[in-house]
């Protein structure tokens, strides 16, 4: 592979990541206002009173948010996964011409995984979870 495509391609790569932390960001937003929705729901069934089924349909509401949320948070994490091996992949096919220096940082730095994003995120929606679940389920005026 000749220096020019190899750099079209890296740029390439960049671009579709580029791309793809806009629709990140947007899913992450969504999750946060989603876990914020099923938080707001379990404060108005308390204020409310409401009856068991009511408490059940607001717990599988709050559960399927935190299953919905760890799904997406996993596909966020794999867009990082996937273009590191796309550019390790790219580095391969290029023989003697090594990726610009970002791009050899950007596969080094996500060759270990992110363990730091991946331990925030999940206590992030288990939390956001609690919130919306203990409340129905336990007496916190005692």
């Amino acid at each position: 592979m000749d220096i020019l495509t190899s750099v079209n391609y890296e740029l390439e790569l960049w671009n579709l990541f580029a791309t793809s932390r806009g629709a990140n960001a947007t899913t992450f937003l969504a999750t946060v206002i989603a876990v914020w929705i099923a938080a707001r729901f379990s404060s108005v069934m308390v204020d409310k009173g409401a009856n068991t089924i009511a408490k059940l349909i607001g717990t599988a509401f709050a559960v399927s948010v935190f299953l919905l949320a760890m799904n997406l948070g996993n596909m966020v994490a794999g867009t990082f996964d996937g273009h590191a091996m796309a550019l390790n992949a790219l580095d391969v096919a290029n023989g003697d011409i090594d990726l610009g220096a970002g791009s050899q940082a950007f596969v080094a730095s996500n060759a270990e995984g992110n363990m730091l994003g991946a331990i925030a995120v999940r206590i992030f929606y288990i939390s956001g979870l609690l919130i919306a679940v203990l409340p129905l389920w336990i007496n916190t005026k005692d």
